[in-house]
């Protein structure tokens, strides 16, 4: 416990199992109790301010806060308001620190056995040997540059300004959320949609920000309910992995259209050493959760919304049809489909093309199965457009299929052959 930054381990994590639904035990930014605890934490952050790692007593937030895992999974948390940085800034030289370590311990080493008993000498001496290379830094900046990458020597400092208790509770509580959501095997948002947001709408944007992260989901739709599923990482990979924070991520993005629903759920299932448990939140039990949490690594989007945008400013030019992009949903039996791209014919034929754009084994497996179920309810007029490193996973599934390639800014795909197939 010494202040760490990344996932918050599942051991940390407290909740109660009560006939067999997980409660995880949030904060409750209206609990005295909880703002004592938070601000006892806040506390000692501010004592420490410029201390260094090594010598923080982090132990101590233990007898602070009474509650073991409570302290440690706090001290995950107050990583998104607090910072350990090196002691000295980065002098922009290109020898590392472990190199020059390692060169003036052979120095010391050739010169005599064991260590200098003129230290202060031998680094002079060792410093003017290596002058091209340490520029015009000083001896006690030679000093602190030879051990700056020693994480123990790092100086607490904060991210910004002196931070709340309701920020510290809402920084846990998220944590909590995204440790939850790493160890889960599928997520489900459930609504039936309000005024503000109709149930169309709330699918459409929904899946928009699933397939913008590379998320694989499903949708269902059974009296006037919307269900959007999103598989976990424990049912693609069998374990948590960095594929996580996309889920976190997600949930972040879509709390204002859940918002925008008025009434929604969101049920996770939890994989836990002795099985699996739903955690079911709503929107009237949803914690006090902060926004502002970033993933550990920026997320690269897996899907190129580019080729959409290219895709459709070539094919809206074709006067045979007309076409539409995020298409309203379209159900076929319970499920529900969110075509890329709906094209109508003055006949009132329409076809459906999907855009296959990334893979991986995990994706593959699910979309076949998905494709496969469409074909089973007897869905027609459904067109794939895969890119060609992967369209041999999906030639087989019955639908026609395309390849494109992305050469520069330009998407190379066979519009002729596409429009053909859409006309005749």
């Amino acid at each position: 416990m010494d202040g760490v930054k990344g996932m918050f381990p599942r051991r940390l994590l407290r909740y109660r199992l009560r006939r067999g639904v997980i409660y995880p035990h949030f904060l409750d930014a209206g609990d005295p109790e909880h703002i004592r605890v938070a601000e006892g934490v806040i506390e000692f952050y501010e004592a420490w301010l410029g201390g260094e790692r090594g010598r923080i007593p982090f132990e101590e937030l233990i007898y602070e806060v009474g509650d073991d895992r409570l302290a440690r999974g706090l001290s995950y948390a107050m990583m998104h308001l607090y910072q350990f940085t090196p002691r000295m800034a980065e002098p922009g030289l290109k020898i590392r620190p472990l190199e020059l370590r390692l060169r003036l311990f052979r120095a010391v080493g050739s010169a005599k056995p064991g260590f200098s008993e003129d230290r202060l000498r031998t680094l002079k001496e060792f410093i003017e040997a290596h002058r091209g290379e340490l520029g015009a830094l000083s001896l006690e900046e030679v000093e602190d540059y030879l051990w700056s990458d020693d994480p123990r020597s790092f100086i607490l400092s904060r991210r910004g300004g002196r931070p709340s208790p309701g920020e510290v509770i809402g920084c846990y509580n998220m944590e909590v959320l995204d440790t939850i959501l790493s160890n889960s095997r599928m997520i489900t948002f459930s609504t039936r949609g309000s005024r503000k947001m109709p149930l169309g709408t709330f699918v459409k944007r929904l899946v928009r920000m699933v397939k913008e992260l590379g998320l694989i989901y499903e949708g269902r739709m059974h009296d006037d309910l919307a269900r959007v599923g999103v598989y976990g990482p424990i049912e693609l990979f069998g374990r948590p992995t960095r594929y996580a924070w996309r889920l976190s991520t997600l949930f972040n993005r879509a709390l204002p259209v859940l918002r925008d629903a008025s009434s929604w759920t969101l049920e996770v299932m939890v994989h836990l050493r002795r099985g699996d448990f739903p955690c079911i939140l709503t929107s009237e039990t949803l914690p006090e959760l902060s926004g502002g949490l970033k993933p550990p690594e920026p997320l690269k989007p897996i899907f190129d919304s580019g080729v959409e945008e290219r895709f459709y400013s070539i094919m809206r030019t074709v006067e045979s049809f007309r076409v539409w992009r995020e298409a309203e949903p379209i159900m076929m039996g319970d499920t529900l489909i969110v075509p890329d791209f709906i094209f109508e014919r003055p006949d009132g034929v329409k076809y459906y093309l999907e855009i296959i754009g990334y893979w991986r084994p995990e994706y593959t497996a699910k979309k076949r199965a998905k494709l496969q179920e469409l074909k089973r309810f007897g869905f027609k007029n459904l067109i794939l457009l895969v890119d060609q490193e992967y369209s041999r996973y999906f030639e087989d599934i019955g639908y026609p299929t395309f390849t494109y390639k992305v050469r520069g800014n330009r998407l190379e795909a066979p519009y002729g052959r596409i429009v053909k197939l859409i006309t005749s």
